[in-house]
């Protein structure tokens, strides 16, 4: 079959349009000819398919969404006239699965027969009770006549469609509209103009007019954040269970919030301990954590209610009382489980991520107990989980609230994609974050880093698979730390601080490039820590002969370095008076420069307020601080965009769920820039204002607003007494999402039981390793009965407009 592409797109000098096939081993791209001032073409020859995908790429930049042409046996030559369509564009957003799957889903109907031209265009946002009309001015589109406009039908890639034999050599004006009563609405705009003896074309057409331009407004909705093991409810065991995720819908859509997001829900299981209780150490990108399970659902329980009642009454959660009981229980009801074809269907589908995660699974359990279990254990486990939560979700749905997941920057070092995929990791390193608000020494996640070159090699299947895996669940995900996806912060795997990071990719300095700075550079001066007696004694006081005797030897120019055992914090973590130890840590930080690779310097974080820094001379502190501010705030936002455009659309194209970004901390110039382009939701925090001139009212559309998250103090701990104006605030930010913790909703009525302020905090980043564990402080049955909560959450929500 002959193919001819057609797109319309107004281009600058210098750009260049691809249209990309896909097909199953990805997408080959294909240059297309400038044809005139408005359109771009490409005519190609294609093997008869049945269903022809493909999208358009201005440079590297990639549409959004990928393009589906069903083809008929008749079809020898097929004409296609579609439009760029920028994949920032806000009605993109509007095509994702919240709004296409559960807010306004609507009933999609079968292709009709071919005709001379087909006409496709997306219209988000309209009910599913109207529908959209052609309406021109020829006869075969009604003549003008709004009576005898031409209805389209909704089609399964989410666009409205209609058929129409039309004669060649015919000048066509033509609108979109949309009927509301008796009245006929049509699109803004000019009207759409088509002249169907243009291209010389044989054969069918389809033209694709991208979006009806009718006047909507920007819908806009609230949510709950809330990690699952933080839930309670009458039935659970200790810890929140996907099984509460249906009373939480409840709650919401009796409030009128549309989305529940949820922390990473996989599984953690490391040592069994309360450890295990970080929800972004995964040990497996896939499976399930089992102590969201309920217990119930899988099987007859004995002494269940016992178990509740040692359990339920806590203020927090137990994690490894939990885990135990839950883990025994369920090796009782493995017993009496009997596989059907559902679940074989199930397990072989499943099977590319089940068996590696079954066998880490044993191997673990086998280092810890010294027993073996069946690899079938952790199938049924999964199993379980799998329709317990998929049960939730579908029930969410038919409440009109979606559920938003967390994609995890990293994987556990201890994992299984790192113990199957080591070419897929970096594990001399470790991923973090530069010192921040939320921690003045930077983060240390422990996390190996992505070894992209080798993803990019493998057509980044693993992404893919992982995120078309969560769509299974969820309808949007928040992307944790995207700053990664620009450039990771990553620490030596010998060293604790974050402050002994740099960034990956980085353009480091030479020494030819220093010293042409006028930096005085010495190796051993600028890359060793600077150690003199006074700051010896500052650091040890009275303990400074002992400690110097055992750690340090002298130079012979007045300064000490630290002896070859003792050079990494690592080596020095052995130290059993925690004074000198914190001391030694400190000291190692000491430094100007990193050189991981040897000829590559990069400036040390907040070097200026090091020991080593105010030695310097004023000139040379002056020349340093110069050249650290271009290295950490400058010299890589091109190399970093590029980055992130290669990296960030893989995650977008993937699968149809909205794409949300947590953007805070450290964030290049670049960040915004590229999440605008993309369309991806930033993460508006008041508190925590990406400019000097931010307020909740100059939040972007395409964002989510939060008075905080799970790595903060919540508002009881750090705002004024007026919960409600602050609430009432973000609530009426322009934003396309207002999400706020659990716990800020339930500070608008103080008569509902509670914990004090600062008990209420998830997570402090200073601080690891930290025990998640908190729990909501009343039940969720008690918290439906809550009217008086729930009539002024549903009136604020309400009045501005959000649902």
């Amino acid at each position: 079959m002959t193919l001819h592409l057609y797109v319309r797109f107004s281009s600058a000098w210098g750009q260049e349009l691809y249209v990309a096939v896909c097909h199953d081993q990805g997408e080959t791209k294909l240059l297309m000819e400038y044809y005139n001032a408005i359109y771009w073409r490409l005519t190609i020859q294609v093997d008869d398919p049945a269903v022809f995908r493909y999208r358009y790429y201005l440079g590297t930049l990639a549409e959004r969404n990928a393009r589906t042409i069903y083809c008929f046996p008749s079809d020898k030559e097929l004409t296609v006239r579609d439009i760029w369509i920028w994949p920032g564009m806000v009605e993109n957003a509007w095509l994702t699965a919240p709004f296409s799957e559960v807010f306004f889903k609507r009933e999609t109907i079968a292709l009709p027969s071919p005709a001379l031209y087909t006409f496709r265009v997306h219209a988000p946002l309209l009910k599913a009770t109207a529908t959209v009309y052609i309406i021109g001015n020829i006869p075969e589109l009604g003549a003008w006549n709004v009576k005898q406009a031409i209805p389209l039908t909704y089609t399964a890639e989410g666009d409205f469609i209609t058929l129409a034999d039309i004669p060649r050599g015919v000048l066509i004006e033509y609108k979109y509209g949309k009927r509301e009563g008796e009245q006929f609405i049509y699109e803004e705009g000019e009207n759409r103009v088509l002249f169907t003896g243009e291209f010389n074309i044989h054969g069918r057409t389809i033209i694709h007019d991208g979006f009806a331009r009718f006047n909507v407004t920007h819908w806009k909705g609230a949510g709950v954040a809330v990690p699952v093991f933080s839930l309670r409810s009458e039935k659970g065991l200790g810890i929140g269970e996907f099984a509460d995720l249906k009373l939480l819908a409840d709650w919401a859509a009796a409030t009128g919030q549309r989305i529940l997001q949820l922390l990473p829900v996989n599984d953690t299981t490391v040592n069994y301990s309360w450890t295990d209780s970080y929800p972004y150490a995964a040990i497996s990108a896939f499976a399930l954590h089992p102590a969201y399970i309920h217990l119930p659902a899988a099987g007859k329980v004995k002494q269940y209610k016992e178990h509740q009642a040692k359990l339920n009454e806590l203020p927090s959660l137990d994690y490894e009382q939990v885990i135990r009981i839950k883990m025994e229980v369920l090796k009782e009801l493995f017993t009496a489980f009997k596989p059907d074809s559902t679940y074989h269907t199930w397990a072989a589908a499943n099977q590319h991520w089940l068996e590696p995660y079954a066998r880490f699974s044993c191997e673990r359990d086998m280092k810890l107990t010294g027993q073996p279990t069946e690899a079938a254990f952790y199938f049924f486990i999964q199993y379980q989980l799998h329709n317990q939560l998929l049960d939730a979700v579908n029930y969410a749905h038919s409440k009109g609230v979606v559920i938003k997941g967390d994609l995890p920057i990293g994987v556990f070092l201890q994992s299984v994609e790192v113990k199957e995929a080591p070419e897929l990791f970096n594990v001399n390193v470790q991923a973090g974050a530069p010192p921040d608000d939320f921690s003045v020494k930077g983060q240390n996640w422990g996390f190996p880093v992505y070894n992209w070159a080798e993803m990019a090699a493998t057509g980044y299947s693993w992404w893919k698979e992982r995120l078309a895996h969560m769509a299974l669940y969820f309808s949007a995900f928040r992307i944790d730390h995207i700053l990664g996806f620009f450039r990771i912060w990553q620490i030596p795997r010998d060293t604790f601080d974050g402050l002994l990071g740099y960034f990956d990719p980085a353009i480091p300095f030479t020494i030819d490039e220093l010293r042409a700075a006028g930096i005085p550079f010495d190796r051993s001066r600028y890359c060793q820590p600077y150690i003199t007696d006074p700051i010896l004694y500052n650091t040890f006081s009275d303990a400074t002969p002992a400690v110097k005797g055992i750690y340090f030897e002298p130079n012979g120019d007045g300064t000490f370095r630290l002896q070859a055992p003792y050079t990494t914090q690592q080596s020095v973590a052995e130290e059993p008076d925690p004074f000198i130890r914190q001391g030694l840590l400190d000291l190692i930080t000491n430094v100007l420069f990193l050189e991981p690779v040897e000829g590559e310097f990069h400036p040390r974080f907040h070097m200026h307020l090091t020991s080593s820094f105010e030695a310097l001379e004023p000139a040379v502190q002056h020349k340093l601080r110069k050249l650290s501010d271009q290295y950490f705030f400058h010299r890589h936002n091109a190399l970093w965009e590029q980055e992130a455009l290669k990296k960030l659309p893989v995650l977008q194209q993937a699968t149809d769920m909205l794409v949300c970004g947590e953007d805070l901390g450290m964030v290049p110039h670049c960040v915004p820039g590229v999440m605008q382009l993309l369309g991806i939701l930033s993460l508006e925090v008041q508190r925590m204002p990406k400019r000097g001139d931010s307020t909740l009212a100059s939040a972007p559309y395409l964002s989510v607003v939060t008075p905080s998250t799970h790595d903060m103090s919540t508002i009881r701990e750090w705002a004024e007494e007026n919960y409600d104006t602050l609430v009432e605030e973000h609530l009426q930010s322009p934003a396309m999402w207002c999400i706020l913790q659990l716990q800020d909703w339930l500070a608008l009525d103080e008569s509902l039981p509670r914990t004090a302020p600062e008990e209420e905090r998830i997570n402090v980043p200073a601080v690891s390793p930290w025990y998640w564990r908190y729990r909501m402080p009343l039940s969720l049955e008690a918290l439906l009965k809550a009217e008086g909560l729930t009539t002024t959450i549903r009136r604020m929500i309400s009045m501005a407009g959000r649902g």
